[in-house]
């Protein structure tokens, strides 16, 4: 992006002093020229003022295409500058109104006045180091585990209101295992945050499913990468797809707790 204090060193706030003194410059040069041709024609007559006339006539055909040349390159560099600082503005105007929503899939706190609450499920779990008597089968039995209560903030920080339509969660390197859900009344008006609930679907892929239950005939993965991408509609048109945001989900059975952290992904990896 060029700088604004560049602009203000080119020819365009320049280019009036030196017309000025370029235009007096002229003026005193034709009418010296003026006065050397009465002069000649006085003191020698017309045939020798018609040749000196010519030659002056010469002249100023030359003078007269060098000042057009020169006239022509100051207005090709100002118009340059002036495309330049159109283009500064034009930038400038579309950072302010360019809608783009953020989110973060975070931890939110135990309010049930909010109706915040963690989920518990239940998951069949194969006994291969210990055994509990109580179980009527041999060779499994069903845990269960608090999750957390997630929730993705969604920050406007444009000038514009815009609109969440929907989203997508999927599973990375599980490409079949995806989850889309509209969202219903989801309107973000200029720098505010929102939030809408993530936990089932967090959970739905974590067991590698793709809804939410209350118990799954298998254990959860103990780290889950998941993808997600916002849709959104705005001034501009519908359905624009936000960049893609990923999150390692790490379930410790052993504790009993299950952490989401931010991570880097690029498609190449």
């Amino acid at each position: 992006m060029p700088d604004e204090g560049k602009l203000k060193h080119m020819p365009v706030t320049q280019m009036p002093m030196r017309f000025v003194t370029a235009l007096g410059a002229l003026i005193v040069f034709f009418l010296v020229l003026t006065a050397a041709f009465l002069y000649e024609w006085r003191q020698h007559g017309d045939v020798h003022a018609e040749a000196f006339g010519s030659l002056l006539t010469f002249f100023a055909a030359i003078i007269t295409a060098a000042v057009t040349l020169v006239y022509l390159h100051l207005t090709r560099r100002s118009l340059a500058a002036a495309e330049v600082a159109i283009q500064l503005q034009h930038e400038q105007w579309q950072m302010r109104i360019e809608v783009e929503p953020r989110f973060w899939i975070v931890k939110q706190a135990h309010d049930p006045a909010a109706k915040v609450r963690e989920k518990t499920v239940t998951y069949r779990k194969d006994m291969v180091s210990r055994y509990r008597k109580e179980s009527s089968h041999g060779s499994f039995y069903y845990d269960s585990m608090n999750w957390p209560f997630y929730a993705v903030d969604v920050w406007n920080d444009g000038e514009r209101s815009m609109r969440i339509s929907s989203y997508k969660i999927w599973a990375r390197d599980k490409e079949s295992i995806y989850i889309t859900r509209p969202v219903v009344g989801f309107v973000l008006p200029p720098n505010e945050l929102r939030s809408f609930p993530i936990t089932e679907e967090m959970i739905a892929l974590a067991f590698r499913g793709r809804t939410f239950m209350e118990r799954y005939e298998r254990m959860p993965c103990e780290e889950t990468v998941v993808g997600m991408r916002l849709l959104y509609s705005d001034w501009r048109g519908d359905d624009h797809s936000s960049q893609d945001e990923y999150y390692l989900v790490i379930v410790s059975e052993e504790s009993r707790e299950v952490s989401v952290e931010r991570m880097e992904y690029r498609a190449d990896q």
